[in-house]
């Protein structure tokens, strides 16, 4: 019987001590706070800089856009993920505080979504500036779409919720919390959602700005090459990617807030890979749709205010010089590499946007269906000024598709 005894308390010992580790664990995760989520602890030097969140970034920015109650929101992919600071000067004091719900990697229906999120909680924005990205809309107008896969619900919708709480990543990033403190190359994420991409320096000053622009180029002349030509289904003529984003500017109307809608600033690099691969009628396509599109909106909702701007081209700052191979003292200053802009830019975007900007560069082309013919012309004026003083930027640029579609043949542009 004392064995008995012996056992049932070592059992209880166990028990105890599990528990009490659990406790311990998750008393660690909510005062580092990696994610922002529990807010009792805000210290410089202790955990007042958060890294970059691998796991749930769409929940938990959402969450901090809740927290925040912002009159701006920036939505869209990586591209304003870390090229829009909703601390920027440019946004005036009636449009903050404003705050970045861009999620890498994800279309405009996570934007929908999260929207939808807001309205329901009655945090309608009073402006909405979206990036609506030209290769998301890409397909084949014969292929069959795929059924939509319905958001999680009950149980599954709060998981993110336990392990941002309790789980081996949420344990890792309240550590790497701890040691990123004074560390000037970290990936971290600001208080407003922001994502600064101090990463990167690292590899800039290790490798130099050509070779991330040649990595993007190369992974850019195999994408373009193998990309549909299509911006719809034959039948139909939509697609999910239309649909999110009409569902977007319908919810955002009737929520009585101002529409922005920004067409890229893509570096003249990446331009000019969509020349090469076929890919710039499709793209003058894809941007008469989305002015029909705006059209329609604000028909259907005249009090609303939904404006597409063209940031497009091949002005001087998207004709940015490339640094030559092995060149690691000179930097770029507007772009990180041809998908990416940096936060320079960015705050030339919300200059013109808003109304702030000066000089008599053009940057930034407030498009409408009369001066389509205009903004056809700005290109065109803009890349002949590009091609004059970069040819070789084109060069490489031609060269780098015309190998890869010599490796590998029947891969023509829309093939």
């Amino acid at each position: 019987m004392a064995g008995d005894h012996s056992y049932a308390g070592f059992i209880k010992w166990m028990a105890a001590t599990l528990l009490a580790g659990v406790l311990l664990v998750v008393l660690f995760v909510v005062v580092v706070d990696p994610y922002r989520l529990f807010r009792l602890v805000d210290i410089a030097g202790f955990n007042a800089v958060k890294p970059r969140p691998e796991h749930f970034q769409s929940e938990i920015k959402l969450a901090g856009a809740k927290a925040l109650r912002p009159a701006t929101i920036l939505m869209g992919n990586s591209r304003i993920d870390i090229g829009i600071d909703p601390d920027s000067e440019q946004l005036g004091a009636a449009r903050r505080p404003a705050y970045n719900l861009a999620v890498p990697g994800t279309g405009v229906g996570t934007s929908r979504e999260q929207f939808e999120h807001l309205l329901a909680a009655g945090m309608a924005p009073s402006t909405l500036l979206l990036g609506v990205e030209f290769f998301d809309f890409l397909l084949d107008p014969d292929s069959v779409e795929a059924p939509a896969k319905a958001p999680p619900a009950g149980l599954a919708a709060q998981r993110w919720k336990v392990e941002t709480l309790f789980s081996l990543n949420a344990l890792l990033d309240a550590v790497t919390t701890l040691r990123i403190q004074r560390d000037p190359d970290a990936g971290t994420m600001t208080a407003r959602g922001f994502n600064p991409l101090h990463d990167y320096l690292r590899f800039a000053r290790d490798d130099g700005y050509h070779s991330l622009f040649q990595q993007r180029a190369l992974e850019n002349a195999r994408n373009f090459s193998l990309a549909p030509h299509g911006i719809a289904r034959s039948r139909g003529d939509s697609s999910s990617e239309w649909r999110d984003l009409g569902g977007l500017l319908d919810a955002a109307a009737r929520g009585k807030t101002d529409i922005h809608l920004i067409i890229y600033p893509y570096h003249a690099q990446l331009m000019a890979m969509m020349e090469q691969t076929g890919l710039w009628p499709v793209f003058e396509q894809w941007k008469l749709r989305l002015l029909r599109e705006v059209a329609r909106f604000n028909a259907a909702h005249p009090g609303a205010r939904i404006v597409l701007w063209d940031f497009s081209g091949y002005g001087t700052l998207q004709c940015e010089p490339i640094p030559a191979k092995g060149d690691v003292v000179h930097a770029t200053r507007w772009y990180w590499e041809s998908g990416h802009f940096k936060a320079v830019l960015g705050e030339r975007i919300l200059a013109r946007v808003f109304g702030a900007a000066s000089g008599a560069e053009e940057f930034g082309f407030r498009l409408n269906p009369a001066n389509w013919n205009e903004n056809r012309e700005r290109i065109a004026r803009e890349r002949r000024a590009c091609l004059a003083a970069a040819p070789a930027m084109f060069d490489a640029a031609a060269a780098m598709v015309a190998d890869f579609q010599a490796r590998h043949p029947g891969k023509a542009p829309g093939g």
